[in-house]
């Protein structure tokens, strides 16, 4: 037969049990909040009107901070011209004519670097330096 614990005993071991699982639960969030991951970090997949509006947000906004302005494309062409022909010409010094500071003629130039069309049509420009205005060549007919 089996002993039978004492009523006292039998609430002291549910409440350590309860301690324990509450202790458990409350280092498994600590270590997720300080190990740098945070609830935001999970990637959130479902229906646009299941996501947290401030996710709707920042993917609205990411678009636009990528899209680089035709006359900033400009700009940046213009400051590699200007080096082609002038060798002895610095980065900076080529941008500031374009009326760009170095920091901002980087960020145009990291823009350049993520969008694949941009960045085709600054190298057919550039690759054509006497052109200054390139258009498209369009097919006669014969």
């Amino acid at each position: 037969m089996l002993a039978r614990t004492p009523p006292g005993r039998e609430r002291w071991l549910t409440a350590l049990v309860a301690i324990t699982a509450l202790g458990v639960v409350v280092a498994a969030l600590a270590s997720f909040l300080i190990g740098g991951l945070g609830f935001r970090s999970l990637p959130l997949t479902g229906p646009a009107h299941l996501r947290a509006p401030q996710q709707e947000a920042q993917e609205d906004q990411a678009p636009d901070e990528s899209e680089v302005p035709p006359e900033q494309v400009e700009k940046y062409i213009n400051v590699y011209r200007a080096m082609q022909r002038d060798h002895n010409l610095t980065v900076e010094q080529a941008a500031s004519r374009q009326g760009l500071s170095l920091e901002a003629f980087r960020e145009i130039e990291s823009k350049v670097e993520r969008d694949d069309l941009i960045r085709e049509h600054v190298r057919q420009a550039l690759a054509n330096p006497s052109a200054e205005n390139p258009e498209p060549s369009t097919k006669s007919n014969k």
